[in-house]
């Protein structure tokens, strides 16, 4: 079983998306190259398929980063919905954030939080406006910790 910490969810990125948008500016940089050799050798077909290839993978590539941004956004919100429920139950159990971690980073039904040595099953109403802790006893006894920097 792996819990995460409240800094990790907090400060969780995604490196992915900037060797994406690496790949788009290289691309961009090929597209104006290629440009200006097709308008210099204006006989030469070579430069102008090479420029209509690039073009096309460089609209591929902006999809797919969209489609990423996307994701990553509504990965956010649900990371930002488990941290607020990690707030709250730090300031019902009077105790900071740091010791108060999740089993998942996004926010459903059945979620576990752990506050020091006690766990607790996080039942969230289907309006998604409120939620509901019970004691809960784990089956496996090892526990992972995942923490910021990790």
């Amino acid at each position: 079983m792996t819990f995460y910490s409240y800094n990790y969810l907090i400060h969780q990125n995604s490196n992915h998306a900037l060797v994406q948008l690496a790949a788009i500016g290289i691309i961009i940089l090929m597209i104006a190259v290629l440009s200006w050799l097709w308008y210099r050798h204006k006989t030469d077909l070579k430069y102008r398929d090479l420029f209509i290839i690039m073009v096309l993978l460089l609209l591929l590539l902006v999809g797919i980063q969209f489609n990423e941004w996307q994701t990553l956004q509504n990965s956010f919100n649900q990371k930002s919905q488990v941290t607020q429920i990690m707030q709250r139950v730090a300031k019902e159990q009077n105790v900071s954030k740091t010791a108060v971690w999740s089993n998942t980073s996004s926010v459903s039904s059945g979620m576990l939080i752990k506050v020091h040595d006690h766990i607790y099953n996080v039942t969230v109403n289907p309006d998604g406006n409120s939620y509901t802790l019970t004691k809960a006893t784990p089956i496996q006894s090892t526990i992972n910790y995942v923490k910021e920097g990790q």
